[in-house]
């Protein structure tokens, strides 16, 4: 897994358990940013969210969302390593362009710390 790639990763923590697409923005650390099918509840994270389109990612069924607001840093150990080693659940890496918007909304906000805007922002 390299960064920029996206994985299936099962979450059973969430409310209702299920896989989540998620965004590597750091391998070494694991972190990643989730891709929702909903846009986030709150205002501020809502508007610096981004949109991926279906026919920006071909693993997608609709139009999804990224709030670049929330670095996921405490996934599951096992579930992650379950979706590494699964082939099934890599979707490839993210195209240059959702990259860019990822990183001028990040741009736009002082959310994050600054190892995470580091992480992000870096090639």
């Amino acid at each position: 897994m390299k960064k920029w790639d996206v994985v299936r990763i099962y979450c059973g923590f969430l409310k209702q358990p299920h896989d989540k697409y998620c965004i590597c923005i750091c391998p070494e650390r694991r972190w990643f940013y989730f891709i929702n099918s909903e846009p986030p509840q709150f205002r501020k994270a809502r508007a610096l969210a981004i949109s991926i389109e279906n026919y920006e990612a071909v693993f997608l069924n609709r139009v999804s969302y990224v709030d670049t607001t929330k670095v996921e840093k405490n996934l599951d150990t096992d579930s992650i390593d379950q979706a590494i080693t699964d082939q099934d659940r890599h979707c490839g890496a993210i195209m240059p362009t959702i990259r860019e918007r990822i990183r001028g909304a990040v741009g736009q906000h002082n959310v994050l710390t600054e190892e995470e805007l580091s992480l992000i922002m870096d090639m």
